[in-house]
């Protein structure tokens, strides 16, 4: 949200201070300096808060997706570098989940976003874990997640 709140806010003052002239009167910079600034505010800005609304997560996941299934695991990380641990964490765990089929590759993926400490992502390998009988590792995991806050009824 607060991504959402700058990516907005901030191009807006840009725009209004060019409309209303107070950036010419306060910073003594010609209208045209002032619509300059602006105008990639609004485009950048507008990228931004797209990303962090749940559409734009969503298609996140979709883009993701499609690079991990052509390039792989390192090439869809390598596009999470603006994101938060947390965020990258979950993207992470809905690649896992469109690898559920690929027992490994299922597996690595949850083990990064792990890595990013995305309890869902934690749970979620602890279960795979104790079905094969891994049953320590699995209930290290378990405590982790609980560690990081998470509770069964409560969605991250």
């Amino acid at each position: 949200m607060t991504i959402f709140t700058l990516a907005t806010a901030v191009p807006a003052a840009l725009v209004l201070g060019a409309v209303t002239g107070w950036s010419r009167s306060a910073m003594g910079i010609p209208t045209w300096v002032s619509w300059t600034i602006a105008a990639p505010a609004i485009l950048i800005g507008s990228l931004f808060a797209w990303a962090s609304t749940p559409l734009g997560t969503r298609n996140t996941t979709s883009i993701l997706l499609k690079i991990y299934r052509r390039e792989g695991l390192e090439a869809a990380e390598e596009r999470l570098f603006l994101v938060s641990p947390y965020r990258v964490g979950l993207q992470l765990c809905n690649l896992a989940l469109e690898r559920e089929g690929d027992q490994d590759s299922a597996d690595a993926v949850y083990r990064r976003a792990v890595d990013c400490g995305y309890p869902p992502a934690m749970v979620n390998l602890a279960i795979r874990l104790s079905r094969r009988g891994e049953e320590d590792e699995a209930q290290e995991l378990y405590r982790r997640a609980v560690d990081a806050g998470f509770t069964p009824d409560k969605k991250p």
